[in-house]
C-alpha cells in the first residue's frame, strides 16, 4: 500500500470539555517508529485513523518525539489529516 499525502500529530484534548488544546507534528518516520506503542488496526497500516496513547507506553512516546511529559488535564490522541 503506498504512503497516503497525510499529517500526522498528537493532539491533546480537554478533559473537562472536550477541546484541542496541543498539537505536537509526528513526521513520517516518527510515525512508524510509534507502532511500537501504539499498535493500529491492522486495515488501517498508516495510522490514518485516531488512536488513544496509552500513558503506560508514554516513556516510548516521549522518546520518538520528544514532546515531553504527559498532561494530566489532557486526553492524548494520534491523529492524521490530508497534507495541504
Amino acid at each position: 500500500m503506498e504512503e497516503p499525502e497525510v499529517v500526522w500529530v498528537l493532539e491533546g484534548y480537554g478533559k473537562a470539555d472536550d477541546t484541542l488544546r496541543t498539537e505536537h507534528s509526528i513526521s513520517r518516520v516518527q510515525m512508524l517508529q510509534l507502532q511500537e506503542a501504539i499498535t493500529p488496526d491492522a486495515d488501517d497500516p498508516w495510522m490514518l485513523h485516531s488512536y488513544r496513547v496509552p500513558v503506560d507506553q508514554w516513556p516510548t512516546v516521549e522518546a520518538v518525539l520528544r514532546c515531553g511529559p504527559p498532561d494530566p488535564e489532557l486526553d492524548c490522541l494520534t491523529g492524521a489529516h490530508a497534507a495541504m
